[in-house]
């Protein structure tokens, strides 16, 4: 099976939380000793947020928060690879034909920020594409997609399955939201997974989510495409 994990901030967020990079780097080897094979999106987390404010406090372009943004996830990445070893490319990918050939070559393969003003949803929604993954998995604070933002809403609802048209509606609602708030997946990813019909499921931050969803478990929200999606 091969698999494409969107990072939630709970693994790389303020602080670095070395005990859980292990228990992923762990859950990771695991699968692929079964056959499995994953590409890790990192983002750049809450101290690339820090920088890029600092930037453009100072004057600097939009553009230029992006790199800065990018670079913060590759270092995430070298992090990751750091705790994972052999079993992993050993070095993060910057380019989406990198990323397939690296594939062939070993079972994890990670990939930060690609290019300014695209998202690191946007690059994992690519990269799953690319790859023809079984399934893309985006790990959220929040544990999944709700009717509205439960940050904000104490009666909002967990939603177990949306279809496209519903997603577009919430994303067009929280489409002002800013870094680290709410934001159950970016616009672009939404449209790049929708033509792919990969099979979509949003689940929280914590690292037994995960093991649940490739233990097969329905956890978290699944997005429908069509009747006929994976």
């Amino acid at each position: 099976m091969k698999v494409v994990v969107k990072l939630g901030h709970s693994l790389i967020g303020e602080r670095i939380e070395l005990e859980k990079i292990r228990h992923f780097a762990a859950l990771l080897k695991k699968r692929i000793s079964e056959g499995d094979k994953f590409v890790v999106v990192v983002g750049g987390g809450a101290v690339a947020r820090a920088y890029i404010n600092a930037s453009r406090i100072l004057g600097g372009t939009e553009s230029f928060a992006d790199n800065i943004g990018i670079a913060f996830t590759r270092i995430n990445c070298m992090l990751l690879i750091s705790a994972l070893g052999e079993n992993a490319y050993p070095t993060p990918t910057t380019s989406l034909d990198e990323l397939k050939q690296a594939l062939r070559l070993y079972h994890i393969v990670t990939i930060g920020g690609l290019t300014p003003g695209h998202s690191t949803d946007a690059v994992a929604a690519l990269s799953a594409e690319t790859i023809s993954a079984d399934i893309f998995i985006k790990m959220i604070e929040a544990g999944g997609i709700y009717d509205k933002d439960p940050k904000v809403y104490e009666d909002a609802k967990l939603l177990n399955e949306v279809n496209y048209e519903q997603l577009l509606q919430l994303i067009l609602e929280n489409k002002n939201t800013k870094a680290g708030e709410y934001k159950p997946l970016d616009l672009v990813a939404l449209e790049i997974l929708r033509r792919s019909k990969i099979k979509t499921v949003v689940v929280g931050s914590e690292l037994e989510n995960l093991e649940a969803v490739l233990r097969g478990e329905e956890i978290g929200t699944r997005i429908k495409w069509s009747d006929t999606a994976k």
